[in-house]
């Protein structure tokens, strides 16, 4: 149950049938009039399709478009039922025989049709009254049924604004992030325009912010800020837990201790033709690849392979500080890459001496056979 519709759930659920037990067939009107508190219920509409579209996994937008689609067939609805009961009512609470002879029910002759013929005349008044497009029986004689048209043609009046004013909402709230991402991208232009900066560099720092934000600019320190510790680990978890896995002398790590090191995963963007590593260069990290294509060339600049999502390199420069890069590492195109540092691993791997020196020992191997290659 939504918040705030307690009162009117309890009360469109309330059985008003009770109060005719002694007098069910006498008063037949009045007791049809009074169940209609049953729309009460109404107001837990949006909840109840919030629910279906989260267990069916439904987009926002066509969550939305049926709720105001549901809204508009149930005002229609309640207004074709309304058309044929007011008359009726306002003739007697008991069963009548017909209704006045100057309603439109008796003008449209439709007290003895059948049922769907009577459904389908209320339905057509309801719409054309709804929609301001005139009357079709327009010697109104019945004061009941012009109050009821005014009353009508004035929800006409409102509902569109209302329907409108919610699509606009909708639209502004889908959109916010992207209309937020043109306004940053208008300032920066603005700013590289001060500054008088290349127009290659402009063009770089805009494709920048392409890559970065994909066109919806959202401030994501403040988002994960107001998540809790287990929410923010689980999303660093899903995001970089394959990249680190893929790592051979981490296969074996704790799942706690594979946390902690996910943990500290910082992520850096590269244009392309940017220079990730050089060789001949002290390394104090080692880069996990999480989208883009990144070129290996050696210390003659002579291309050795590519490397793709999900690879890695640099890894020997987590345990041997004084060792130089043994080549060097180019972007091919925009890549986004997890950096880990060498401190933040030492002092995560301290507490276990008996990894540290497995780990260390697997890079080592690697490092030689690294070193023989490029030899050859």
């Amino acid at each position: 149950m939504k918040s705030g519709t307690f009162f009117p759930d309890m009360l469109g659920s309330f059985p008003t049938d009770l109060f005719y037990l002694t007098t069910w067939v006498e008063y037949t009107m009045a007791r049809k009039t009074t169940s209609l508190i049953c729309m009460f219920r109404i107001f837990s509409l949006s909840s109840y399709i919030d629910k279906l579209a989260f267990a069916y996994d439904i987009s926002i937008a066509l969550q939305e478009f049926c709720l105001i689609v549901a809204w508009i067939i149930l005002l229609l609805h309640w207004q074709t039922c309304f058309h044929w009961l007011i008359p009726v009512v306002t003739t007697s609470i008991h069963q009548p025989e017909r209704p006045s002879n100057i309603s439109w029910i008796e003008v449209a002759d439709l007290w003895d049709a059948h049922r769907s013929q009577q459904y389908l005349a209320s339905s057509l008044r309801a719409v054309v009254t709804f929609m301001r497009a005139g009357l079709r029986y327009t010697n109104q004689e019945d004061v009941g049924d012009i109050y009821m048209i005014i009353v009508f043609q004035l929800f006409g009046i409102v509902a569109p604004w209302f329907i409108i004013t919610r699509v606009m909402q909708f639209f502004k709230g889908v959109n916010s992030s992207h209309l937020r991402y043109l306004s940053t991208v208008a300032q920066l232009r603005q700013y590289m325009r001060h500054k008088q900066l290349p127009h290659p560099t402009q063009r770089r720092i805009v494709r920048y912010y392409e890559f970065r934000y994909q066109h919806r600019f959202f401030r994501e320190s403040q988002i994960i800020n107001t998540l809790s510790v287990q929410m923010r680990h689980e999303i660093r978890m899903h995001s970089c837990r394959k990249l680190v896995e893929n790592v051979t002398f981490f296969n074996n790590l704790p799942l706690t201790l594979l946390g902690r090191i996910v943990a500290l995963l910082k992520s850096e963007i590269f244009l392309t033709n940017d220079v990730i590593v050089r060789a001949n260069q002290p390394g104090d990290c080692m880069y996990f690849i999480a989208t883009g294509t990144v070129a290996i060339y050696t210390n003659s600049g002579k291309e050795v392979c590519h490397l793709e999502d999900g690879a890695h390199f640099g890894e020997v420069a987590l345990v041997m500080p004084n060792e130089l890069r043994v080549a060097s590492v180019v972007a091919v195109e925009v890549c986004e890459l997890y950096r880990l540092n060498r401190g933040d691993f030492a002092r995560t791997i301290h507490p276990y001496p008996m990894l540290w020196e497995t780990i260390k020992k697997i890079a080592i191997e690697r490092h030689e056979k690294t070193m023989i290659l490029n030899e050859q």
